[in-house]
Parts: structure tokens; C-alpha cells; sequence
């Protein structure tokens, strides 16, 4: 089930999302992580969890408008190692798209150049890659852009 993330969520997330093989090239550690998704928190950002009834075990983390002024930005979308291949993306994914879909008109996110696994995906959800933007989080690293019309 998708639920509001509460500030308790994140003292088991952020450690268990650390290990995975995304978060560990951008170096996000568990501080890191947890000291992000505390700041997003505070400022009000969507934050929402997927919880199948053993507590966390995913993040959807988006904002539902302002992205180039036409749509919502969809942060991240991760699930903790385990928590794949049950439909629990899909089903985070299906959330960002009804909330930003409900006062917007298009989906952006960015998937870096490495991650095969998530422009697959994206692109299965009926996301276009529109563009590159190079090198602007890491040096070794390219982000896609992909958008999605909603409506």
C-alpha cells in the first residue's frame, strides 16, 4: 500500500535504500540520504512510501508542479533491495502520475545514462526520452530526460 511517509519512516529507509547500486554511485550514504528526506519532509515535498505491512520499503519523492512550468518532476522512485518485481514501482509510479495529473499536463524525470533497468521502465510507463543533460551531477555521469504527456 502507498502511504504518507511519516519522519519515523526514515531512520529504517535511508539505510536499507543506501544499498542499492544507484545510491551507492552517487555516494548517498545513510546519513545523506536520511539528512534529505528529513529536509524534503520539513519543506513540505510530496513524499510518500511503499508499505506492504513490514513498514517502509520504498520511496516516491516528486514534486507536482513548477517543472518548466508545464508538469510535475518525479525525484525518485526506489525500492529497497528484496522489494522488486511485485508491481510496487508501478503502483508509486501510477501515484506520481494521478497527483501530478490532477493539475498538470506532463511527467518529467531524469534516469542517469547507467541505469538500463529504469529507462526500460520508465519507457514501458509510456516515458520518452527527450533529451541529455550532461555531466551536471556527476562528472562521469549522464542524465536522460524523459518526459510523459498525462492528459
Amino acid at each position: 500500500m502507498i502511504r504518507v511517509l511519516v519522519p519515523a519512516d526514515v531512520a529504517g529507509l535511508a539505510p536499507a535504500l543506501a544499498k542499492l547500486p544507484l545510491m551507492e554511485r552517487y555516494a548517498r550514504t545513510p546519513e545523506a540520504l536520511a539528512a534529505d528526506l528529513r529536509s524534503a519532509y520539513e519543506r513540505g515535498d510530496h513524499l510518500y512510501v511503499w508499505d506492504a505491512g513490514k513498514g517502509a520499503e520504498g520511496i516516491l519523492w516528486f514534486f507536482a508542479s513548477g517543472t518548466l512550468g508545464m508538469g510535475g518532476y518525479l525525484r525518485l522512485i526506489a525500492l529497497v533491495p528484496g522489494a522488486t518485481g511485485a508491481g510496487a514501482g508501478a503502483k508509486l509510479l501510477a501515484e506520481f502520475e494521478s497527483q501530478v495529473g490532477a493539475a498538470s499536463r506532463h511527467a518529467f524525470l531524469l534516469v542517469s545514462d547507467f541505469n538500463v533497468d529504469a529507462q526500460r521502465f520508465y519507457e514501458k510507463h509510456g516515458y520518452t526520452k527527450v533529451g541529455v543533460l550532461p555531466k551536471i551531477v556527476r562528472p562521469d555521469v549522464d542524465e536522460l530526460i524523459y518526459w510523459k504527456r498525462l492528459r
